[in-house]
């Protein structure tokens, strides 16, 4: 639990990268409880940084880059400043053991701020970028204090003078977004489809191997724009559009409501284009079903094998082989939580016609012609 006793210790063992798992969960709770967290871990993050970068080139300077990490602290909350003054020479100390990994530590803190450590930072002279590999997730804070959640196989780059003026980030998996409120848009590019914000939440799911691009809004307004066209959308809030990069005569899939909303937002008026768009736009979507993947649950709706099991391998890191063709159209309905794999496959085997068996990171799946379906 953070205190206002051990809040400096507890933040800047996280800084070093010696924090426990505990203690890395206790600030994220901590952050989520008030905007004001995240300012003050902007502040001591930037001290944090200075105090590294100048013990690396000047041991001499630590304790005056120290004090002022304090006089920063004091314009945010004078009262508990002067309690947090009392650890100065143990973090000083730990400071100065730490100061020959420094240059690794700053480039992990000027990039972001990760909760999770699953995820890799990979940087050049323009951007960071942050890699989740198969099998994890991941969350990061970007410097305008915006949250973003993202999911197994994912990538976000961002320019790494990104600022509340330009805010931009360039998307390849799946993300969700909680995006502080600007008069500055946030805009978030991927593949096929650019999305702007002011101050939003919403889901977007663009795997570069993926067919389809997925778009939902849980609260706010989004803009969404096609590169290949002029044409903008807006969204409402439990609105999904889809996106199909291959299909020129998809059609939208507008009901009347939603056209009298797009009709009303856009200037030009011009919604009959849309038919000839790769885009499908769905209102009142169950908003827990697309974003519930950041919490560890998956949700499924009627979902074809085949479908499913490519979200399985993202999660688990592994990859599925069929035996049997017939076992891809097999459909599935539940809530499959954060269990090991093992179990996933137990829950399965027992509620359609599959067995399955496990070779290194391969999972077989063959037909069970003896299956008998669970009476109620």
């Amino acid at each position: 639990m953070i205190t206002n006793d051990n809040l400096e210790e507890i933040l800047w063992r996280y800084f070093e990268g010696k924090a426990s798992i505990s203690e890395i969960r206790a600030i994220d709770r901590w952050l989520d409880e008030d905007k004001k967290n995240i300012r003050y871990f902007a502040t001591s993050k930037e001290a944090y940084i200075e105090i590294l970068a100048d013990a690396k080139k000047d041991t001499g300077l630590v304790d005056r880059a120290f004090d002022k990490f304090f006089v920063q602290v004091k314009q945010i909350d004078k009262t508990e400043a002067e309690k947090r003054r009392q650890s100065n020479s143990i973090i000083r100390r730990k400071i100065m053991r730490y100061a020959s990994v420094a240059a690794i530590i700053i480039i992990t803190a000027l990039c972001t701020y990760i909760i999770v450590h699953n995820s890799q930072i990979v940087t050049d002279e323009t951007y960071c970028e942050i890699e989740v590999p198969y099998g994890g997730r991941s969350s990061l804070i970007l410097p305008d204090g915006s949250k973003i959640w993202l999911n197994a196989g994912s990538k976000l780059k961002y320019n790494r003078t990104f600022d509340i003026r330009e805010r931009e980030v360039f998307l390849d998996g799946e993300a969700y977004f909680d995006i502080e409120k600007s008069k500055h848009p946030f805009v978030v590019h991927t593949s096929h489809l650019d999305i702007l914000v002011l101050g939003t939440t919403f889901n977007v799911k663009s795997y570069s191997e993926d067919d389809n691009i997925e778009t939902t809004l849980v609260e706010g307004n989004i803009r969404i724009e096609q590169k290949e066209s002029n044409q903008p959308l807006f969204l409402k809030p439990k609105q999904k559009l889809t996106y199909n990069k291959k299909s020129n005569q998809y059609q939208a899939n507008l009901t009347p409501a939603v056209k009298r909303d797009q009709e009303k937002d856009n200037e030009n008026n011009e919604i009959q284009k849309l038919a000839s768009m790769p885009i499908a736009i769905e209102a009142n979507v169950n908003i827990e079903e697309a974003t519930s993947w950041k919490d560890g649950k998956m949700i499924i709706n009627n979902e074809p094998l085949e479908e499913l099991i490519i979200k399985l391998e993202r999660k688990y890191d592994i990859v599925f082989q069929f035996s049997s063709e017939e076992l891809k159209n097999y459909s599935y309905s539940g809530t499959l939580r954060d269990f090991p794999l093992e179990q996933v496959l137990k829950a399965l085997e027992l509620t359609s016609p599959i067995k399955y068996s496990i070779k290194g990171k391969t999972v077989i799946l063959t037909y069970n012609k003896h299956f008998k379906p669970l009476s109620n």
